[in-house]
């Protein structure tokens, strides 16, 4: 059992009237009354002072600031060594590497005309004519007054199958350098593509005439013999000048592996375009010819890994798909020979010829379906191209595939003349 003890009585207590706490809020209040009535006064001393510290603050936090956000400095891409790998690969006629070290520096060095000259010229001796445009584009862009800029860009144009606007960029270039043997050159090859061949051929004496050492005039002029004159032996000794002037740049090296080719000399332009592919393996103007040539020669199997390669290399080229089809069909790879033909046709190819062996394929696999879809559209190029050769193939295998007959009538088709 607790006992509960009382407190103590104490009584009222009371506050006093000035307390200690009070006192001292007015002592400090007073006191900031008055520093502040003395800075006022003295406000002229005091304002440099208040400004100077306030500065030194702000400066700080600034820069803490900056070391708080700014990224870690990047190393500036120096594009020297690379550049001099991409001129030593140039000037040994590796085109490949040569423009795909120069396509990767490009961004380092936009404004070099001759970068995008040398990238656009490979692409054409490469067969790539359409890529080569788009360089030859950006030289202009890069030296809109360089004549060399204006002449690539003409003769890629004749190369893409626009020879009225090569005309147009190559008379350009002359204006801005009346004695360029390039723009000459290019412009006389637009002029023989139009079937100007006179003033084509007075264009290169004079370039030759300004530059005796113009492969450009040469390699035109040995066109201009070859294709028009039939003077083989003469555009041989133009090609083989212009290759001495420039060895580095293989076209001319092709343009003698074909001449070679329509004399006759198959050996002897086999022997050219294996060179040509020691240096540039993707190149599928060399590739393609290869493959050409020995499936003339009878030798499907020789051909076959050229053709791949060419197709492979260049998937937008009809001619590689197509021929590479030609030689798996008569290899009897019937199933890649219907692929390859079918790839042909996708890429845009309007000739019958293409058409009449991608329905054939189909037909040796079997597939009448699939082969009229090829069959349909080709008969009719046939027949408007009136060609009575494809007519006549066309005629004769439609009627292996019943399911064709509701679309053919040998009636319809245009006579020969």
């Amino acid at each position: 059992m607790q006992i509960r003890t009382p407190k103590k009585y104490r009584g009222v207590q009371r506050r006093s009237i000035i307390s200690c706490r009070r006192l001292l809020f007015y002592a400090v209040t007073l006191a900031l009354i008055g520093i502040g009535i003395g800075i006022y006064q003295n406000r002229v001393v005091f304002a440099p002072i208040v400004q100077d510290a306030l500065q030194d603050v702000i400066a700080e936090l600034e820069g803490q600031a900056a070391t708080l956000t700014a990224p870690e400095p990047t190393p500036t891409f120096n594009p020297t060594n690379k550049l001099v790998e991409a001129n030593n690969y140039w000037l040994q006629g590796a085109l490949n590497q040569a423009m795909d070290t120069y396509i990767d520096i490009l961004d380092a060095v936009p404004n070099e005309p001759e970068i995008f000259y040398r990238i656009a010229l490979s692409l054409i001796s490469l067969g790539r004519a359409e890529e080569a445009l788009v360089y030859a584009e950006q030289a202009i862009n890069a030296a809109p007054y360089s004549a060399d800029a204006w002449a690539i860009r003409a003769w890629a144009l004749d190369w893409n199958f626009r020879a009225g606007e090569a005309l147009s960029s190559a008379l350009h270039a002359l204006e801005l350098e009346p004695e360029n043997s390039r723009a000459k050159a290019y412009l006389a090859e637009a002029y023989f593509t139009l079937g100007q061949v006179s003033r084509a051929e007075a264009l290169i004496e004079d370039a030759l005439e300004d530059d005796p050492n113009s492969a450009e005039a040469y390699r035109a002029r040995g066109l201009i013999r070859r294709e028009q004159h039939y003077d083989l032996s003469g555009a041989l000794e133009d090609f083989e000048a212009a290759l001495d002037i420039a060895e580095h740049i293989n076209i001319s090296a092709i343009d003698i592996a074909i001449t070679e080719t329509i004399a006759g000399n198959y050996d002897a332009a086999l022997e050219i375009l294996e060179q040509v592919i020691e240096t540039n393996p993707r190149n599928r103007r060399a590739l393609f010819r290869l493959g050409q040539i020995y499936n003339l020669l009878g030798d499907p199997e020789a051909a076959l890994p050229y053709l791949q390669d060419c197709a492979d290399f260049n998937p937008d080229s009809i001619d590689c798909a197509y021929l590479l089809g030609r030689v798996q069909y008569r290899l009897g790879l019937f199933q890649d020979a219907a692929d390859s033909f079918e790839a042909a046709i996708e890429l845009g190819s309007e000739s019958a010829q293409h058409y009449y062996w991608a329905g054939w394929s189909q037909i040796n696999l079997g597939n009448c379906t699939r082969a009229v879809i090829y069959l349909e559209p080709g008969y009719r190029l046939a027949q408007e191209a009136n060609s009575a050769s494809l007519i006549e193939a066309f005629e004769t295998v439609i009627p292996q595939c019943p399911t064709s007959l509701d679309f053919f009538s040998p009636a319809t088709a245009t006579p020969a003349p």
